[in-house]
């Protein structure tokens, strides 16, 4: 099993804020109102206490870390939400990436923690509608982002 130990400090960052990172990848997807982003936050990090009963190391150690009240710092994120959400995957991306090269017996269930962070995130607030018509859980543009982090660490979906 590998922990923080094992990366050298800045991939440890980086393999750190990736589930944030996901998570924001879907809110920027498709933005709501403060209150929706709050919800969706709020989401992201339940889903990532969750990882507490993950087989892997890695995301165990993530969880708890974030049950602590520990955050790590996050990369800069470009304003345009059409420019971010691709850096936001990309930055999955290369996490997943290094996880995958020290750590190849956790790679999968860390790509998975990632899934599910934003997988919370798409579920925390209701999108869409006009007093309570047409009103979507997780909408189409969510949908798309989180069938493009899917893609990006090689999972289906």
């Amino acid at each position: 099993m590998a922990a923080d130990r094992d990366f050298a400090p800045d991939e440890w960052r980086r393999i750190e804020a990736a589930p944030y990172m996901a998570g924001l990848a879907v809110t920027y997807s498709d933005l709501s109102a403060k209150r929706g982003i709050a919800d969706e936050a709020e989401a992201t990090g339940e889903a990532i206490k969750a990882g507490a009963s993950s087989s892997s190391e890695i995301v165990r150690t993530l969880a708890a870390r974030f049950t602590d009240g520990q955050r790590p710092t996050l990369p800069r994120i470009p304003n345009q939400p059409s420019e971010a959400q691709p850096a936001l995957i990309d930055g999955c991306k290369a996490a997943w990436e290094l996880v995958k090269a020290k750590a190849p017996g956790e790679a999968d269930a860390y790509a998975r923690f990632l899934l599910d962070a934003a997988k919370g995130a798409s579920s925390g607030a209701r999108e869409g509608g006009f007093i309570g018509i047409g009103i979507a859980k997780v909408s189409e543009k969510e949908q798309a982002a989180l069938a493009a982090l899917a893609l990006a660490l090689g999972l289906p979906f």
